[in-house]
């Protein structure tokens, strides 16, 4: 994903050249946000509480990977600035930690949204 060309970039510190990755895999996190809180709605307006359900749980799951996304950018730019090792790893850790709850969030049935939507 483009999200790991930066961070293998960062981690090969390549850290000028791991910045353009993030910011873009940032900016399609917070797309797919978008677009799963609008499929959210369209599935509560039209009575489909199973996919309103499994559109919430995309939008939770992308927003943490959207946070995460964010950290890792965050550490990118500080390393790149010559941040102290502390500011980081800080950044460094809570990509993990983001990273590793949105990988616990499970949308059991994506197919189900599509077929509950219409888009199958």
């Amino acid at each position: 994903t483009t999200r790991d060309e930066g961070v293998t970039a960062f981690n090969e510190r390549n850290y000028s050249d791991a910045v353009d990755p993030l910011e873009t895999a940032l900016s399609g996190y917070e797309d797919a946000e978008d677009g799963f809180a609008e499929a959210a709605d369209l599935a509560n307006e039209i009575g489909e509480e199973t996919a309103a359900d499994l559109c919430e749980i995309a939008v939770d799951e992308t927003a943490l990977q959207a946070d995460a996304t964010d950290a890792a950018l965050s550490a990118a730019r500080a390393a790149r600035s010559d941040a102290d090792a502390e500011t980081i790893n800080g950044h460094i850790e809570r990509f993990r930690s983001l990273r590793e709850d949105a990988a616990a969030i499970d949308v059991a049935d994506a197919d189900a949204v599509a077929s509950a939507l219409g888009l199958d």
